[in-house]
């Protein structure tokens, strides 16, 4: 099975290019384990996981410059099972593990790893590309390994939709009315934005690097919830670095804005441009408020992809970008019987952005980042003396926050104002392959249609033009691959509604005909004025029949 990549991995996949060879986009989880690990049972238990999430099955090839991924029936993801004199080894071993280069065109895109050190002293780490899973997806996985671990496959519950049926519907749904109306809204907050931060970062490193500090999290006073002042304190000290009084942060979300979608293992997450204003040298008390008013707007808002949003007006994603993360909801962790998690490993950060800041429910504040260890430290401290400062004085001004911006770079990168052409097309989110020449036969149609859907439910016999397509076998999720199969093919996206309403060949290869032959603009000039005439005497004389046959009088 072959789709497309998601807007979130054609993301990952341009970055893994960026820095071939160096250490890929991943998501890393290591633990220490006390007590009695059996490696057979986890090694079933991930055969099983594998089994049931296409996406660790997947590679991506890229055919003519274009990616795309491919799903196998079957796969394995290898558990190196190792044995180590001692603990160093063990993490020196788990961070190589993170380290080394996926091959995307080969797979596996998951790598899991159990260390033995001594009796009942274990070092678990799994190590999964950014292009198949994000943070939630990790903690899924983990909870699945332990289920299966305890109780073998079938205790699994069950598994009605995986990420190619995502990718899927986030096509069909970015060409849909819904998307037009969020792009409204979208156009709206965004309108004169600088879409890029003119930050003084001398040199941009190809390996990712973190600082962490700690604030007291009752250092915040009345300002309110820690997350949210950091994130104030955040915009302030970007605000002055790049002597900006208009700023955008992306903001994480998970991506799963669907009860359905939470399950999916696959890199949904994501982030909504905030905007925040600081003009005017408000209060920080007043600052807050604004940051909150502000991301409560964007995350009300925030089912539309980032990177369309950053193509559709001008915001740099791949730039000099800002990204925030609020606190998880809980750190993933494997629960095996008879097993305590002794302490977890920070393996390879894994920034969105140039600067990508984290607060957790504890005051860790860290800065993962893409920019030289000189200037990440000192923007921290920077963020986490504001924090400390306007705890006792909420009242001060940014003018008066204890912030020292280093000075421009020589040449500073021009702001770059938000794109406001081309966007009257919110249609235009996926383009389609251009295809050329003339469009197939209605017949050519209904037996191309047939097939896919014989193909996808792997049907004995051929599926005939007027049979019930879902007496011949498949339910909701055939329906959405082979709509995907149809736009993949003609171009020609299939309403899934009418793929429920009127299961035939016959019928949707009608609504498949008709959008084909829609465009036929070069046939219509071919014609004299004279056999246009007939023509359109001809669809006037068809459309008052069926009125007279509905009783339709107009």
């Amino acid at each position: 099975m072959r789709y497309p990549l998601s807007f979130a991995q054609r993301r990952v996949w341009e970055r893994d290019r960026l820095v071939a060879g160096g250490p890929s986009s991943v998501r890393c989880h290591a633990a220490w384990l006390d007590g009695p690990v059996d490696p057979a049972a986890l090694r079933r238990a991930v055969d099983a996981v594998v089994a049931r999430h296409a996406v660790l099955r997947t590679v991506v090839v890229t055919v003519e410059g274009v990616p795309e991924q491919v799903v196998a029936e079957a796969g394995t993801v290898p558990v190196e099972h190792v044995a180590l004199p001692g603990e160093p080894e063990a993490e020196a071993f788990a961070a190589a593990l993170a380290e080394r280069p996926f091959d995307l065109a080969r797979g596996p895109l998951a790598r899991v790893a159990l260390v033995e050190v001594g009796p009942d002293r274990w070092l678990f780490a799994l190590v999964v590309h950014g292009i198949a899973a994000d943070g939630a997806a990790l903690a899924i996985l983990l909870g699945e390994l332990s289920t299966a671990y305890r109780a073998g496959a079938e205790a699994l519950p069950e598994q009605w939709m995986d990420h190619g049926d995502f990718v899927v519907w986030q096509r069909e749904w970015l060409r849909g009315e819904e998307l037009a109306r969020q792009l409204d809204h979208w156009r709206d907050a965004l309108a004169g934005a600088v879409g890029r931060l003119a930050l003084p970062i001398a040199a941009r490193s190809a390996r990712p690097g973190r600082v962490t500090a700690v604030v007291d999290p009752a250092a915040t006073g009345s300002l309110g919830d820690l997350p949210g002042v950091v994130l104030a304190a955040y915009a302030a000290v970007l605000s002055r670095y790049a002597r900006q009084d208009d700023v955008l942060i992306g903001v994480g979300v998970s991506g799963r804005v669907r009860a359905e979608l939470e399950p999916v293992v696959g890199p949904l997450a994501d982030a909504v441009p905030v905007r925040v204003s600081l003009a005017g040298d408000p209060s920080f008390a007043d600052l807050v408020v604004r940051v909150r008013d502000a991301a409560t707007h964007a995350l009300a808002h925030d089912e539309v992809p980032f990177d369309l949003l950053a193509d559709r007006f001008g915001i740099d994603v791949r730039g000099h970008a800002a990204r925030f993360a609020f606190p998880p909801a809980a750190a993933p962790a494997l629960d095996l019987p008879g097993v305590a998690v002794r302490g977890r490993l920070d393996l390879l950060p894994a920034p969105a952005g140039d600067l990508d800041l984290a607060v957790g429910d504890d005051g860790a504040v860290t800065l993962a980042h893409f920019a030289d260890a000189a200037f990440a430290e000192g923007f921290l401290r920077a963020v986490v003396a504001v924090v400390e400062h306007v705890g006792r004085a909420p009242g001060t001004r940014l003018s008066a926050l204890p912030v020292t911006a280093p000075d421009p770079l020589p040449v500073p990168v021009d702001a770059v104002p938000v794109d406001e052409s081309h966007l009257s097309d919110p249609g235009g989110a996926w383009p389609t392959e251009e295809r050329h020449g003339p469009a197939p036969t209605p017949e050519g149609v209904e037996e191309t249609m047939a097939r896919i859907w014989a193909e996808l439910v792997r049907a004995p016999e051929p599926v005939g033009v007027h049979d019930n397509l879902f007496a011949r076998g498949g339910g909701s999720l055939t329906a959405v691959r082979f709509a995907a199969r149809i736009a993949d093919t003609y171009g020609v996206t299939l309403p899934l509604d009418r793929v429920f309403t009127s299961p035939t060949i016959a019928a949707l290869a009608d609504v498949v005909s008709a959008e084909l032959g829609s465009g036929d603009d070069d046939a219509l000039a071919a014609l004299s004025d004279d056999e246009l005439e007939d023509l359109l005497r001809a669809v006037t004389a068809t459309r008052d029949r069926r009125r007279a046959a509905k009783g339709d009088a107009r």
